[in-house]
């Protein structure tokens, strides 16, 4: 092996891209495309026998340097298995680069620290705050054009953090930009709602401009689908049986932070202090400063009651949630200018607690 390849690998995680990513510069390394026909084998922990695999993983490369064996749900073996493996991890063959991949370690994980000594065990979790920008703007880089930050924001912010996703939403804007050496917001924009599910920003949006049409037809879709994308850092485009109850907590706390970011405005705070200081990315305090413009204090707490009421309701199951929801729109996209709360000039004002 040279001396960047380890003769084995284990990658575990939830990011499968970084684990797809991470194979795929082990097979450049070692294998070219002519010789993988000979020398590329595949097997699968939950049907193959270990010694099936290790007795393929003994075995000299033919018209090559190196042999190369996948084995995915890795994590799927048994104990037996994995036991059955342990001589050959101890002294691997030097012309073999073994790859076991899995969501966990599974019953490797006691033998972490024998894999260690001869290779690597590698885990790929999702990419966070600045690692994850910083992933954006190399990916785009790579393609040949720089990413603007507040494109960059928007993306991450919109399309969340698994990046099959954020690579496909990269890939449109490259191809949507033509010849501009710079991919700028409003190059992403329209590119990321067709990744997206509708989101709490769209319906609040809608809200906020009181376009009932546009806010029910997100409501349905959301219903239909059983699918609500918010924040992504808390799991983007989450499935379940019935959506009303976390539609209803995220429109709240929606309105909270738009709230929250009024109230830091109002104290002539920049856009990027009011985001340092409620640990908010910069694009997403841009949107709500924006969102803020079309309600006032004294709407905004209203909004956050009227879904603690139909919360409420709709736990009582006192009529059809899809009809309560759809009430709640129509209150909500009424044309109302109530005054702003009273109450000291700079005070924070005094929040209600969400639905739970």
């Amino acid at each position: 092996m040279n001396s960047k390849t380890f003769p084995v690998y284990f990658f575990f995680g939830v990011e499968d891209y970084l684990i797809e990513e991470g194979i795929q510069n082990l097979l450049d390394q070692t294998l070219s495309q002519k010789e993988r026909g000979l020398n590329l084998h595949l097997f699968n922990g939950e049907e193959h026998s270990g010694r099936e695999i290790i007795q393929a993983a003994q075995t000299l490369p033919m018209v090559s340097r190196y042999r190369v064996i996948q084995v995915e749900e890795a994590d799927h073996m048994t104990e037996e298995q994995v036991e059955e493996f342990l001589k050959y991890i101890k002294k691997p063959s030097p012309t073999t680069c073994l790859i076991l991949y899995g969501l966990t370690l599974g019953p490797w994980r006691r033998y972490r620290s024998e894999m260690e000594k001869t290779g690597k065990v590698i885990e790929c979790t999702r990419l966070k705050g600045k690692a994850l920008v910083s992933w954006v703007k190399d990916r785009m880089a790579k393609k040949g054009k720089n990413i603007s930050e507040d494109g960059v924001d928007y993306l991450v912010e919109v399309v969340g953090d698994h990046l099959h996703d954020l690579e496909n939403a990269l890939e449109k804007s490259f191809l949507y930009s033509g010849k501009r050496q710079t991919i700028e917001l409003s190059d992403v924009e329209g590119i990321a709602s067709d990744v997206k599910v509708s989101t709490v920003f769209d319906l609040t949006d809608a809200i906020g401009h009181q376009n009932l049409e546009k806010a029910l037809g997100i409501l349905e879709k959301a219903i239909e689908s059983k699918a609500v994308s918010f924040r992504k850092e808390e799991e983007a485009s989450k499935k379940m049986d019935d959506p009303v109850p976390l539609l209803l907590s995220m429109m709240a706390k929606q309105y909270r932070n738009i709230w929250k970011v009024k109230e830091a405005a109002s104290r002539n705070l920049r856009a990027e202090q009011v985001a340092n200081t409620l640990r908010m990315s910069l694009w997403h305090v841009k949107k709500l400063i924006e969102q803020g413009k079309h309600f006032s204090e004294s709407s905004l707490r209203e909004g956050i009651l009227k879904c603690h009421r139909t919360d409420l309701s709709v736990k009582k199951g006192r009529l059809p949630k899809e009809l309560l929801m759809e009430k709640l729109l129509i209150d909500l996209c009424r044309p109302n200018h109530p005054p702003s709360l009273s109450g000291a000039k700079g005070r924070s004002p005094v929040l209600p607690t969400s639905p739970k």
